[in-house]
């Protein structure tokens, strides 16, 4: 098995400041956020260092070469990589120069202050060694009690690949593939070595390798295939590889890895590394299965990426068979002789009379296919078809069904719809490339949904199709599901097959029906309509939480924070008793406010759907604007900067798209979907669509309003919007075109 990549690209999202003196106003207390930098390990060409922080709403790092000028907390903030805030956040960086010196910038920032952090490291020189560990150096020493080992020589790469995976538990074999078993503890170590298996009687060569992403001869991988995993009571923990070196002799491996959080793990094996010519080494049956079977049911599982798929099940066994596509139908298969094949090759309905397995379990046990035949004959729409099947476990499987396809029969137990309440958002799990949902409902009725990482995420499931159910092990591919843990009426079911329709309006409510067929031999219906996150009980709204706003005040301007509400589209802010603004940011800033005045502020939520929910009740606060240091009387707009009635020159890109207004000290740029006349909406999916907004070269997500490009043919700007809090009016002293 192959875990896909489990680091996530660190990204720079700019966010707008609101500077504040020392004597600034607190209306709700705050404190300040602190950042500290612990170093770890350097390799020649890597470093692992740790950063914790506290009270922090945002953190981010840059490292630069220590001959470089040092970056202000701002550069830090506005171009680091964030790490997750208020916790021990392991870092690696890799690709430096070696015995160069380089310095860690963290920054940290609240509502209230920006605070700093340096540490130097330098990287080791060419071929110096990494000191070794002393005893009780180790935050994990592990000792393996077994090692399975594929070998896939140079198939993927340059040097001669071996996949390791060392446990406490071993793994359990599935149809090329393994899984992994619950309360166990795995180390995954993929070795590039520069001799094959052939050369070495089929075990793994001696050497030495150290961790890097490159696939090189005498390496074992990061990245993709660096990791550890613990499994605890069905939840998995994972350790990210981010330096170190594994020790290959005779029997034994001893590899010492730094993980990404900063702690070391020694993980010790020995036995046997031989694993054959086959490339894997299959654990023994656990049993002697009979090697005949027969099949009640072959019920149709909807069309898949390796053909059309059929569910076969009979007493304590049930298996997946695919046929490609030109001979299969729901109810009808081509009368013939197929030969099984490898379901290696993606795209396998395009193949000739052959066909398939991805899925087949005798008495709870799952059985790896290597071969066989499949004979169909018919009479009318009763068929008789016989399954010959090589299991890797040294059996021949013979599998026969006589009777109609796709006839499910009588349902010999209750098969009423299932509607669930509640889902879960998504939990990421790498190890199988997806994202785990849980449904449940008032009753107790529970499922745990799987959706393919490339139409799921956390808050939303997308899709312009429908969903084909597959194995646990493979739901990696747009379009598959799957589902584990199905409770109904207090009894367990396990799903062998199935097809999903479902909806979505891209912003976390979908609706979906899905069908699946289970081992016993029966099916039911499922479904959901609501939000994921939240309870939706089919018709009750309730009222969304109040927010609980505060904020602070910095001369005659204010800003305002409250907490993001779930369920909430956006807020309502009304000062005073009016000037009322809608904003989807959970804060808002006022300027040019009355000098030395007290405000009352309020802040509604209203909801997403209203279907579900309705809008909350105010929460409000109070601030005093300070006294105005030039000795003035208030009346606002003596300070600051106005952008109401903005006096502005226009151009226009018409290559990039771009729109500039500027008053020579302040710019903005919109980015236009479309060049043309017209009023044009910020962040909206219509036609006229502004993409962009960067002010004074910092981009910007929190705006709205409008960009009219007026009048014929020339073309004024003219400005209604909500940049970072700020209202921006006004009409350019010039045409664009």
């Amino acid at each position: 098995m192959r875990i896909k990549h489990l680091l996530f690209l660190l990204m720079a999202l700019p966010l707008a400041f609101v500077s504040c003196k020392e004597s600034e106003q607190i209306v709700d207390e705050v404190k300040n956020p602190t950042v500290a930098i612990t170093v770890g390990e350097a390799t020649e060409t890597s470093i692992t260092f740790t950063i914790t922080s506290t009270d922090a709403d945002e953190v981010k790092y840059l490292v630069v070469e220590s001959t470089e000028a040092t970056p202000t907390a701002t550069e830090v903030l506005t171009n680091g990589a964030a790490v997750e805030a208020n916790t021990e956040a392991g870092c690696y960086i890799d690709e430096l120069e070696a015995e160069t010196e380089y310095t860690i910038v963290a920054a940290a920032k609240n509502s209230k202050a920006v605070v700093k952090a340096e540490a130097k490291m330098a990287t080791k020189g060419n071929g110096e060694e990494p000191v070794p560990p002393t005893p009780g150096e180790f935050d994990v020493e592990f000792t393996a009690q077994d090692a399975y080992v594929a070998y896939y020589g140079d198939m993927y790469s340059a040097a001669y690949n071996y996949y390791i995976v060392l446990s406490d538990n071993g793994v359990e074999l599935t149809e090329n593939d393994i899984d992994f078993k619950d309360n166990s503890t795995y180390y995954l170590i993929d070795l590039y070595a520069t001799d094959a298996a052939e050369n070495n009687n089929f075990t793994v060569p001696n050497g030495t390798y150290k961790a890097d992403s490159t696939s090189a001869a005498g390496t074992f991988g990061l990245g993709d295939y660096g990791a550890g995993l613990s499994i605890v009571e069905g939840v998995p923990t994972y350790y990210i590889y981010a330096a170190g070196e594994v020790v290959v002799s005779d029997n034994k491996i001893v590899a010492t890895i730094t993980m990404e959080d900063g702690q070391k793990h020694q993980i010790t094996y020995e036995g046997s590394l031989y694993f054959g010519e086959g490339g894997d080494t299959p654990n023994p049956p656990a049993q002697d299965f009979e090697a005949t079977h027969t099949a009640t049911k072959w019920l149709w599982g909807g069309s898949s990426s390796y053909g059309n798929k059929y569910a076969v099940m009979g007493d304590n066994f049930s298996i997946d068979v695919h046929f490609p596509a030109k001979y299969a139908t729901q109810t009808y298969l081509e009368q013939q002789t197929y030969i099984w094949t490898s379901t290696t090759w993606f795209g396998y309905n395009d193949f000739e009379n052959e066909f398939t397995t991805r899925s087949f379990k005798v008495d709870g046990t799952d059985v790896a296919v290597d071969g066989g035949a499949a004979v169909v004959t018919a009479t009318g729409d009763e068929y008789h078809i016989e399954l010959t099947l090589e299991g890797r476990d040294g059996f021949v499987y013979m599998i026969q069904y006589d009777g109609k396809l796709d006839d499910k029969g009588e349902v010999v137990d209750d098969n009423s719809p299932v509607a669930f309440t509640y889902m879960s958002k998504g939990t990421y799990t790498s190890s199988f490339w997806c994202y785990q949902y849980e449904l449940t409902n008032e009753k107790g009725d529970t499922m745990t949904l799987y959706i393919n990482d490339t139409q799921g995420n956390e808050t939303n499931i997308y899709t312009d199709d429908s969903f084909i159910w597959t194995t646990r092990d493979y739901c990696y591919y747009a379009g598959d599901f799957s589902t584990h843990g199905i409770v109904v009426n207090g009894m367990s079911y396990d799903a062998i097959s199935g097809a999903m329709n479902l909806s979505s309006d891209g912003a976390g409510t979908i609706s979906f029906t899905m069908t699946l067929n289970f081992t016993n031999g029966t099916s039911r219906e499922f479904s959901f309509a609501g939000k994921i996150g939240q309870e939706n009980t089919g018709g009750e709204v309730t009222k969304l939480a109040t927010p609980s706003v505060s904020g602070i005040v910095s001369g005659n301007a204010a800003t305002i924070s409250w907490q993001e509400i779930a369920g909430a589209k956006n807020y309502t802010v009304t000062l005073n008793g009016g000037n009322a603004k809608t904003v989807e940011t959970a804060y808002i800033t006022y300027q040019n406010l009355d000098w030395e005045t007290t405000y009352s502020v309020s802040v509604v939520a209203n909801p997403a759907d209203t279907a579900v929910n309705t809008a909350s009740d105010p929460g409000t606060a109070t601030f005093t604007t300070e006294a105005n240091p030039g000795g003035g009387e208030g009346g606002g707009n003596t300070g600051g900067e106005s952008f109401e009635n903005w006096v502005f020159d226009a151009s226009l890109n018409m290559g990039a798209g771009i729109i500039t207004v500027t008053d020579g000290s302040h710019t903005v740029e919109f980015t236009l979907n479309q060049v043309g006349g017209g009023k044009f909406y910020i962040f909206d999916n219509g036609v006229l669509n502004i993409t962009k907004v960067v002010v004074n070269g910092v981009e910007t997500t929190d705006a709205s309003g409008t960009v009219d490009m007026s009048s014929n043919n020339s073309y004024y700007i003219v400005l209604d919007c909500y940049i970072n809090g700020v209202h921006y009016t006004g009409t350019s002293n010039n045409p664009v075109a």
